[in-house]
């Protein structure tokens, strides 16, 4: 059941640039559906999420949903009571975001170090609105379009009826490049999807021209990744062809591959519960703890779970090592 409920909430939102990922219960985690090489999460990667966790209480939930580079500025949405807030963490300063009351939704956080993008609804089935906000500056969010976007180095992408649209947003201004959906950064060039294929306003790299990306698709700026029926693929400059990356059994009948995320050469993704792979290695760890879901955001590597919420710097983790 729980498998078809995460099916119906990816088709409802399948529409968006930044789907955000369904809600799982708490204490909720699945049996291993990972047909490449397995490794146990490490020791040492638990003992650095220790050291920098939170402990929500018993009527709130706590999540981090972004992160600077070195992982050291986080984003954290909170959820207590009727009211949903995202918040800056920079150094032990905390600047609140926005909020949003009683049924609102605030969800695809994004974070490039200076800028935040984030999208917001009054409820579950209502308009998207996203908006950009500049850490760097103390003022009200703006809002910048009704789809969700990513953001790397100062400019934002997201795609609706009108196209694909790539937003300046030091300087407000904001173009159409080109049409179809789920745009990513490649560099300061903007790769999306269009009939199956990686389009872009310019010359699409060669060895990406026979991709065939499903509705998953994430990248870093230097890496992209993509589900690609029960594979995950990736691809960076220099490397001569994309490489599979980790793949899951075809039987039984998942949810598939979704919400990947990379950063350096970690990409984590969804497929019932989490996974984290290696890009170096080949090697994925998957959690099999209840409520011990991992995700990368920017340079960290992130935990959410019962009541607890923690950050671990990327660059602190040990490789794991291949089978």
């Amino acid at each position: 059941m729980r498998a078809l409920i995460a099916l119906a909430g990816i088709t409802a939102v399948a529409g968006c640039v930044a789907a955000f990922p369904i809600d799982r219960p708490s204490d909720y985690t699945a049996e291993s559906k990972l047909g490449t090489c397995r490794v146990d999460l490490p020791q040492s990667w638990k003992d650095l999420l220790s050291r920098d966790s939170t402990e929500a209480g018993p009527h709130e939930k706590v999540t981090v949903v972004a992160a600077n580079g070195d992982g050291g500025t986080t984003l954290v949405k909170t959820k207590r009571n009727r009211t949903t807030e995202l918040v800056l963490h920079d150094h032990g300063k905390r600047q609140q975001v926005m909020a949003v009351q009683n049924d609102g939704q605030l969800f695809g956080v994004e974070f490039d170090g200076r800028w935040v993008t984030f999208s917001t609804t009054p409820g579950p089935s209502d308009q998207t609105t996203t908006y950009a906000w500049d850490a760097r500056d103390d003022g009200a969010p703006v809002r910048i379009g009704g789809s969700g976007a990513v953001v790397h180095n100062g400019k934002a992408a997201w795609s609706d009826s009108a196209g694909v649209h790539l937003f300046d947003l030091a300087r407000k201004k904001d173009r159409v490049v080109g049409q179809g959906k789920r745009p990513v950064f490649l560099g300061d060039a903007v790769l999306w999807q269009q009939d199956g294929r990686f389009r872009s306003e310019s010359a699409v790299p060669e060895q990406l021209r026979n991709a065939e990306p499903g509705d998953s698709v994430a990248s870093d700026g230097r890496t992209v990744v993509w589900a690609q029926g029960e594979k995950l693929m990736g691809w960076r400059e220099g490397w001569p062809q994309p490489r599979e990356l980790a793949a899951i059994r075809s039987v039984p009948l998942t949810e598939g591959i979704v919400f990947p995320r990379v950063s350096g050469d970690f990409v984590s993704w969804q497929s019932e519960s989490s996974y984290v792979t290696d890009i170096r290695s080949g090697a994925t760890t998957h959690t099999t703890e209840g409520g011990y879901w991992l995700e990368v955001h920017g340079g960290a590597l992130t935990r959410q779970g019962w009541r607890v919420a923690a950050a671990a710097p990327l660059e602190k983790l040990s490789p794991l090592y291949r089978c």
